[in-house]
């Protein structure tokens, strides 16, 4: 037989390996890639490259809601330099669509766009400047529909579906075809706790899309085997997670599509959807060459899924001695054109929606909505920011309609260990709310009005907000005042977390060497130094290496 070998791309990531008498658990101690980052060596995604690699690139769609009448890609591969073009009908295998949770995004758009910026097509080329140009001879037909923005527009009676015929819908999961996913919770009876309140504030709150902007945008390098399979060089977040939706749209074994995470610029959510990983992979098995992608900026915004904005209504009620009696919420998230994961960003936003206070009666129904707009999915706080917000202006509204000091108000109504959250989980370890609102109070206020009489020569330190401004004040009103919010850790919504390792000792010139291969990914958050902190605590040695993730070996839960 064979023997498959494999030519690894210039690039690629190494073992980082590191060497400290000290640097375990609770001890400061130098990342072990933080040398390669600051001086320039550390290899980034984009960095990659191959010997005869082609690139790839994405053609999406000019509109937010059409029938593609035709698509003619004649043009583009007439092209000298040009070696592939791909369009639905060219993709391999009978599974055309990926998902998180709900398999609706497809590869490569069927016979409609949802979304500005959708993928239609893709183009294989001997330069990147010859791919883009390629991309923009593809003529395509669209027959615009009517759009789906809001709410209001989502859920009409005679709303556009943005995808007919779901079979969740007909089953009765949700009670309209554009709602992705529903998740009441209600605890105790709301109606007779409404007349013990004094007081009753009621608000509506409406949240921003946003982005998480990280610094490297998408890219990746596939290069096809001599088995038929496919090695996939990427920045990602969850390299299992990507492996178990990029094999079956390609009709792969999960054996032939093997995974290694390459230098990540920041991720913040952003890179837990697919976005080049498939396009590369097809482009590569049709071609039978390496190829890369790399996304622009601009690309970028496109090519992955951003914060849910949101509506929120809220009621809150309390005594005028300053108890909560209730709780009543709405809240609607804007899903985008595919599910993504929305359907736990809306159990996080649900069983969240209280914040970390006290109380017994509440009615809490949380959606999201399919909308032609962008796709929404993870961002840090994942549901739970935007319920934050809400329940922190309830909570400022109620301590000022009772005369109150908002902090002592919170305090008063701040959950504890023992407390039963809404959704019946008891809070089983030590939750200081109460105290950390105390001591936080303890410390003084940034100066609210410093920068509005300082001039020229204010410190922009100072400001709420500090250096993240983006503006000298034209438009906002800025403030300073107190707020606390709850967040789960790990996977939410039940999902198994289960996690796994593999570290071997080796000797070294004379030395114990532990040997730590994770599928984790690291995307900035230090989760290399903390593997190294680990393994010298737990085995007693100084020197640790760190092998590059893949899915060579199991998966790493959450963090894969």
């Amino acid at each position: 037989m064979a023997q498959n070998t494999r030519t690894v791309p210039a690039g690629t990531p190494t073992n980082v390996t590191q060497k400290h008498n000290k640097g375990g658990i609770g001890e400061s101690t130098l990342r072990p890639d933080g040398t390669l980052k600051v001086t320039g060596e550390f290899a980034y995604s984009s960095d990659m490259w191959h010997e005869d690699m082609l690139w790839g690139q994405t053609l999406r769609s000019t509109v937010a809601h059409a029938e593609i009448a035709s698509i003619d890609i004649s043009e583009a591969l007439a092209m000298p330099g040009v070696y592939s073009v791909l369009t639905y009908d060219d993709l391999p295998a009978a599974m055309k669509n990926y998902g998180l949770e709900i398999q609706d995004t497809p590869v490569l758009a069927n016979g409609r766009v949802r979304h500005h910026g959708e993928p239609v097509a893709l183009v294989a080329a001997d330069h990147p400047e010859t791919a883009r140009r390629a991309a923009a001879k593809i003529k395509i037909d669209y027959r615009e529909l009517p759009l789906v923005t809001d709410e209001a527009s989502a859920l009409a009676p005679d709303a556009p579906l943005i995808h007919p015929g779901r079979d969740d819908h007909h089953s009765g999961h949700v009670p309209h075809p554009n709602i992705v996913h529903r998740q009441p919770i209600i605890r105790g009876n709301v109606e007779e706790a409404r007349k013990r309140a004094d007081v009753i504030v009621e608000g509506e709150y409406t949240f921003g899309m946003q982005d998480q902007a990280f610094l490297g945008p998408e890219s990746g390098l596939a290069v096809p085997s001599e088995d038929g399979g496919v090695d996939l060089y990427v920045a990602t977040q969850w390299l299992h997670s990507d492996l178990k939706q990029i094999a079956p749209v390609l009709g792969l074994p999960e054996e032939k599509v093997r995974m290694t995470l390459s230098g990540v610029g920041g991720a913040f959510g952003g890179r837990e959807d697919i976005s080049m990983q498939i396009h590369a992979c097809l482009l590569a098995l049709a071609t039978n060459k390496p190829v890369k992608i790399v996304y622009n900026r601009f690309e970028s915004f496109f090519g992955h899924v951003h914060r849910h904005p949101a509506k929120l209504y809220y009621e809150h009620g309390a005594t005028k001695d300053g108890k909560l009696t209730h709780m009543k919420c709405k809240i609607v998230l804007d899903g985008g054109a595919y599910a993504s994961a929305s359907p736990a960003v809306v159990g996080n936003a649900s069983s969240l929606s209280v914040g970390p206070y006290v109380l017994e009666d509440v009615d809490i129904e949380a959606i999201a909505l399919y909308t032609n707009n962008p796709p929404c999915g993870a961002m840090r706080g994942f549901g739970a920011v935007q319920a934050c917000f809400a329940y922190e202006a309830q909570m400022d509204k109620l301590a000022a309609k009772l005369g109150m000091d908002p902090v002592e108000f919170r305090q008063l109504n701040a959950m504890e260990m023992g407390t039963i959250m809404p959704t019946g989980q008891v809070v089983d370890s030590p939750a200081p709310v109460a105290e950390l609102l105390r001591r936080v109070k303890s410390r003084p206020l940034p100066p609210e009005r410093q920068w509005e009489s300082a001039g020229e020569g204010a410190d922009v330190r100072a400001l709420p907000g500090g250096l993240s401004n983006t503006t000298h004040g034209e438009g906002v009103v800025r403030g300073v005042g107190y707020a606390v919010g709850i967040k789960n850790v790990g996977f939410s919504e039940g999902f198994d977390d289960y996690s796994t390792a593999r570290v071997r000792l080796e000797v070294i010139n004379g030395e114990p060497v532990a040997m730590v291969h994770t599928a984790m990914a690291e995307v900035g958050q230090g989760g290399v130094t903390v593997h190294a902190q680990i393994a010298r605590t737990e085995l007693g040695v100084t020197q640790v290496t760190i092998h590059p993730a893949d899915t060579q070996v199991g998966s790493a839960g959450s963090t894969s």
